[in-house]
């Protein structure tokens, strides 16, 4: 008898309403995603079916009662039906209440799965948060969601795509408040963090460049000296504790030099400093990537987009290598399957 030995990977279908369940039918046309692995889709199948639709791609919906079912065969998506919401009462493109509610549902099974250790790692295509919070959420992203229901204090999201690895120190403060955060034991604590994931994603001594803050690095104090008084401190009691961390390097040269391969990741100080460079860099085969949470968890780097939903155009590169990340991760071969 053989043991099946491809990893099960949970892929929620996002907000029904947006282009969700559209992107992840057209991840699963790519033949190499079951090769590596069983997915696993959790959503609602006659949302799905009106999916395949828009891709004039045959499937073959295969629901099953548990992970354990998913057979990840070509041609058919294994399907954890949650049955919610009615597809008469999805209206493509809109906000309602009713399909954020599902859209959390999807995410709270996957959870269990995950906790439960029924599936190897989740993989989340977008939720809408006005949506969400429509049906009673607080309106969190999936991260922080899922930070919150694991009691998880140390987590971060790290945005990648090719060689370009963004850790973020914060991600949802305006600009202002992000530079009050701009703390040394918080720097600390994001480098041991990144040092600790990528040495159990299959990184021997991973290098980590830190971003200045400010221009030109501060200028030695002229344009601000959170350089000197919070990161670069921060950054020598990284290496005090054997952490490979250099810097910190002007943040309009830092992105180029780990284009090349000079660091395996960037710790950048807010939201924007990481969120362009990878989206100008690679943004259709961008990933988001959890650090800190008790299971593996990969997702897209865009949102529903409700203005091109229902019309078939939805590009669909983000979630298979958030697909296949996730197995690469789950496997200790790094980021990009090579090790």
């Amino acid at each position: 008898m053989t043991i099946e030995k491809r990893p099960i990977i949970a892929i929620t279908i996002g907000d029904p309403a947006g282009i969700g369940p559209e992107v992840v039918v057209k991840a699963l046309t790519d033949q190499s995603i079951y090769r590596m692995c069983r997915p696993l889709v959790i959503g609602e199948s006659n949302t799905l079916k009106a999916a395949t639709k828009l891709v004039k791609n045959h499937f073959i919906m295969n629901p099953v009662a548990q992970a354990a079912d998913a057979a990840g065969k070509s041609g058919r998506i294994d399907v954890l039906d949650m049955h919610i919401p009615e597809w008469d009462k999805v209206k493509i493109g809109q906000v309602s209440a009713e399909c954020g509610k599902a859209s959390m549902l999807y995410l709270e099974t996957a959870l269990q799965l995950a906790l439960n250790k029924e599936i190897t790692a989740m993989v989340n295509a977008p939720i809408n948060k006005e949506a969400t919070m429509l049906a009673g959420y607080t309106g969190l992203g999936h991260l922080e969601y899922l930070a919150q229901v694991t009691k998880t204090k140390t987590y971060a999201t790290m945005l990648a795509t090719g060689n370009l690895r963004c850790v973020h120190l914060t991600t949802h403060y305006s600009l202002r408040d992000a530079c009050d955060k701009v703390k040394k034991d918080f720097i600390l604590e994001r480098l041991k963090l990144t040092d600790a994931s990528f040495r159990q994603w299959g990184f021997g001594q991973p290098i980590i460049g830190v971003a200045a803050l400010n221009p030109h690095g501060g200028e030695n104090g002229m344009f601000g000296r959170e350089e000197i008084d919070e990161i670069a401190p921060a950054v020598q009691a990284a290496i005090g504790l054997g952490i490979d961390a250099r810097g910190p390097f002007p943040a309009d040269s830092i992105f180029n030099r780990a284009i090349n391969g000079e660091f395996d990741a960037v710790l950048v100080m807010y939201h924007d400093q990481g969120h362009i460079p990878v989206k100008v860099y690679g943004f259709a085969k961008s990933v988001s990537v959890a650090l800190g949470l008790p299971f593996l968890r990969t997702s897209v780097d865009h949102g529903t987009a409700f203005d091109i939903a229902g019309k078939g155009i939805a590009n669909a590169e983000s979630i298979a290598e958030a697909i296949k990340t996730a197995v690469w991760l789950s496997q200790g071969k790094g980021l990009s399957g090579k090790g």
